[in-house]
């Protein structure tokens, strides 16, 4: 057991490539410490319990540490707090010590040594004892101060040293890998994984400040925290509280929300607290470190062996764990997209038990290089959705086979189309039994229709029982009560709420309709924005796909997606036994329009001397009109007020008509009306 966890703190002190997860190193360790106790005569110098980290790389030049750089201890749970809490107070004969609580960032330990308020020397904290010489790449980070301001005019300690964390902020990992990614793209499209990207903002960190090349360090995007002062040659503050305080005057980062506690019930309260909000942090953050503020409790208590009895580290459950990849299997989803997930030998993830994760689509089974009978790490994004991160490259065996997406449908058999502009592969049968209930699902959920009572089982029981064959066929189920008494756990009172259920949706927004109808590419977003432009289905029904695409923030692919949408025989069927059963196909006020200048469509642009845009729109509505937002072959005439030179200009290309106030005035006159504010709708907000 020694040598596997030796072998494994080696991976990930030394290499920065861990083959296990942070959670099963801990039980490795807590079952040797374990051990250890029952069998204290075998408990060697050399035991992992008695080191800190790993021997430094002989790459780089070694530094003694002057103190040593210990290893924190862990709890799990409460209980393990309390009872590390119990021990310190019975060696320090007194219980009501404050307790400071920080988050514990996940990255790599430097000891940062300064002499007459300049950086002199920074190494890692290899085995505790001594370090690599990491200066000239920590003087890369921005944040770490190369020369100090003494706090307060005082004066600074002629030396002292600062211990703290490298790590990289989230959103700077997932922005190097990807430039990592642009920058090969030969192996990307192969499907290969560039050797140089990271499974982890940790790895990531630690590979940045051991690099040999400084300008390799500068480049990649680090900040650090300072969490301690390690020891110091003339006069500091009496308390861990004061001192960070004190650092932070001089211009350390020190760590996020931390905070002093009163006693340990408030610790255990602010411990319990960061779980659910642990991914609040821009950083990576696996725990909270508790440690005693007073130093003269802290200097009475000391270490032992690796760990100080002052502090310790309230673990979360691990967010990360490995397992076997078992198989690869595809499922298709309500578009008649393919998209492969993982079946996983179970493990537990987050305090849950894992046996499936989401593999987005091929190209991120390629990206990641993903093959069956891998030793994976799963993930747990945001607590919630277990992800792939990817696999431990040297545990792969011989002989696993590179993935490769089916060339048909695993429901309905049919091929498998590939557009060239995707990364999504789809099943070419319209109407395949996997996407008509994958779209009903989706058309009754939360976001869109909103009818409470209908998840996933439900409707396949209604498929399965031949009660609907898609989404229009929902609100026939009022005629069809007795049936629906018959399906599993449906008695009369669930019926009848899901009856009421569905006939509330017969009112929810033209939004959410659209949304539901689950047209390709159309969003939420993007459903609200046509549902404003157009104002009913029937009206997007008759919209060309360039008079769609025309619509801000829509563009050519919704467009053509929506268009191909709406001329669809079968979905103009579904369309009409909605709007058969009184489901809500119009904004208010919305639907066919009348009036004199019905199907012309006009743009405004620019700055109105005599109205506002929103009212020179709300009255060529009132004659019928459309406004739209760009001019297209179909628009009449654009009326344009000062400015707008970028509309002007296409309209000049495409012979448009321009017209200046006064001829808009002038088409007002012809038919008697006189603007007036109407809704805020503001065509080309930026006036170009």
């Amino acid at each position: 057991m020694r040598d596997q966890i030796r072998y494994h703190s080696y991976r990930y002190y030394v290499l920065d490539d861990p083959e296990i997860s942070d959670a099963a190193w801990d039980a490795l360790f807590q079952e040797l410490r374990a051990l250890e106790e029952q069998h204290p005569a075998f408990v060697t110098a050399d035991s992992p319990t008695q080191q800190v980290g790993a021997r430094p790389l002989e790459a780089f030049a070694v530094v003694e540490h002057r103190e040593r750089l210990l290893s924190l201890g862990n709890v799990f749970d409460e209980a393990g707090l309390r009872d590390w809490h119990r021990r310190a107070s019975e060696l320090a004969e007194r219980d009501d010590f404050a307790l400071v609580t920080e988050p514990k960032i996940d990255g790599l330990a430097v000891a940062l040594v300064y002499e007459d308020g300049r950086l002199s020397q920074a190494a890692t904290r290899g085995d505790g004892r001594r370090g690599e010489n990491v200066i000239e790449n920590v003087r890369q980070i921005p944040d770490v101060p190369q020369r100090l301001a003494a706090p307060g005019g005082g004066a600074l300690p002629s030396r002292f040293e600062v211990r703290g964390e490298v790590y990289m902020p989230k959103a700077g990992f997932e922005a190097m890998n990807a430039a990592i990614e642009e920058e090969n793209p030969a192996l990307v499209a192969a499907g290969k994984k560039p050797q140089r990207t990271f499974a982890n903002p940790r790895n990531a960190a630690a590979g940045a400040v051991r690099q040999k090349d400084p300008k390799i360090t500068a480049s990649r995007p680090l900040r650090i925290a300072v969490y301690q002062l390690g020891w110091a040659e003339g006069a500091t503050p009496g308390t861990h509280w004061e001192t960070l305080e004190w650092l932070r005057s001089m211009g350390f980062p020190t760590t996020p929300e931390t905070v002093r506690q009163p006693g340990l019930d408030a610790t255990v309260a602010a411990c319990a607290a960061w779980l659910p909000r642990r991914d609040a942090l821009p950083m990576d953050m696996d725990g909270v470190v508790v440690k005693i503020d007073d130093f003269a409790v802290q200097r009475q208590l000391g270490a032992v062996g690796r760990e100080p009895r002052w502090a310790t580290a309230y673990k979360f459950p691990s967010a990360e764990a490995t397992t076997t990849l078992l198989r690869i299997e595809v499922n298709v989803g309500r578009t008649g997209s393919l998209n492969p997930f993982a079946i996983l030998d179970p493990v537990v993830v987050g305090g849950v038990t894992v046996g499936m994760a989401t593999l987005h689509n091929e190209e991120d089974v390629h990206r990641k290089d993903l093959r069956e009978g891998d030793t994976v790490i799963v993930r747990r994004a945001g607590e919630v959705i277990p992800q792939v991160v990817g696999p431990v490259l040297s545990r792969r065996k011989d002989g696993a086979l590179p993935f490769e997406m089916p060339d048909r449908c695993p429901v309905s058999g049919d091929p498998v189309l590939r557009p060239e502009t995707e990364v999504m592969a789809y099943c070419s049968n319209p109407v395949c039994p996997a996407v008509v209930r994958r779209s009903v699902e989706h058309f009754v959920s939360r976001g869109a229709m909103d009818v409470d009572g209908l998840g996933e089982r439900r409707v396949n029981e209604l498929f399965d029982a031949r009660l609907i064959e898609d989404a229009g066929d929902i609100y026939a189920l009022a005629e069809r009560r007795e049936a629906l008494l018959t399906l599993p756990k449906m008695a009369e009172k669930s019926v009848d709420n899901l009856l009421a259920a569905i006939e509330r949706s017969r009112s929810r927004p033209l939004s959410a309709l659209l949304f539901g109808l689950g047209i390709r590419h159309v969003g939420a977003e993007g459903a609200a924005l046509l549902a404003q432009h157009f104002g009913s289905v029937a009206a997007l029904q008759q919209a060309s796909e360039e008079e769609i695409a025309a619509v801000d923030g829509v563009g050519p692919t919704i467009a053509e997606s929506v268009a191909r949408w709406m001329a669809t025989e079968r979905n103009a069927e579904i369309v009409a036994k909605l709007a058969a059963a009184g489901v809500r196909l119009a904004e208010e006020g919305g639907g066919a329009r009348e009036g004199p200048l019905v199907e012309q469509q006009f743009v405004i642009t620019g700055r109105l001397a005599s109205m506002t845009r929103d009212e020179a729109a709300a009255a060529l509505k009132r004659l019928g009109a459309s406004v739209g937002s760009a001019v297209t072959k179909k628009t009449r005439a654009l009326i344009a007020g000062e400015g707008g030179g970028g509309k002007r200009a296409k309209a000049e290309k495409l012979g448009t008509p321009i017209w200046d106030e006064e001829q808009f005035h002038a088409l007002l006159r012809e038919h008697e009306t006189e603007p007036a504010a109407g809704t805020k709708i503001d065509p080309d907000p930026a006036g170009g």
